[in-house]
């Protein structure tokens, strides 16, 4: 099933009511550090993430988690802890009803962490894992040479070296006589 696109002011509307909800009580409280946070993903309107993502969806099958939540709540992971794992970041999201809250989730209906990897397959666009090929270093195309048989000569790890220093010497021996 293709997702509905969620305006941004819907998106605003919700938080509000939602922050009313939870935090006028006196049970939670927003701190000072907060407030940042809030304010950008109040004012970031990433509505148009439904419609690009669209094609991305499938006919038919349950209905979706909104691309724009999923996308702010990558967004606030970001800011807020930025090396925590998407695993952890489910679990903060249960814990801390104001990080559900402005992503746009309710506080009880949270995605699972498969949701938010499709949602990273979905947005990333491409069937490839990685957008270049792997880079091979010098270190891992130069090889060791084998090693010969027991009590044997090892063989020269460069391979000319002795032609080399003929060719050199025989290079200055003739220009010192002529």
């Amino acid at each position: 099933m293709k997702p509905l696109v969620v305006s941004h002011e819907v998106y605003q509307m919700f938080v509000l009511e939602k922050l009313q909800k939870h935090f006028s009580g006196g049970f939670l409280t927003l701190v000072n550090n907060d407030w940042p946070v809030i304010t950008k993903l109040w004012v970031t309107d990433l509505s148009e993430i439904t419609t690009m993502l669209k094609d991305t969806y499938g006919e038919r099958g349950p209905a979706p988690r909104d691309p724009t939540s999923m996308l702010r709540s990558f967004l606030l992971l970001l800011l807020t802890n930025p090396t925590m794992s998407i695993t952890k970041w489910v679990d903060q999201l249960y814990r801390v009803p104001l990080y559900a809250i402005l992503s746009g989730f309710e506080p009880g209906d949270i995605p699972g962490v498969g949701t938010f990897y499709d949602f990273f397959n979905r947005s990333w666009g491409s069937e490839k894992k990685n957008v270049t090929h792997k880079i091979k270093s010098k270190n891992t195309r130069k090889r060791k040479p084998k090693k010969g048989k027991k009590g044997g000569k090892s063989p020269t790890a460069t391979p000319g070296r002795v032609k080399r220093l003929v060719q050199l010497l025989v290079m200055f021996l003739w220009y010192a006589l002529f």
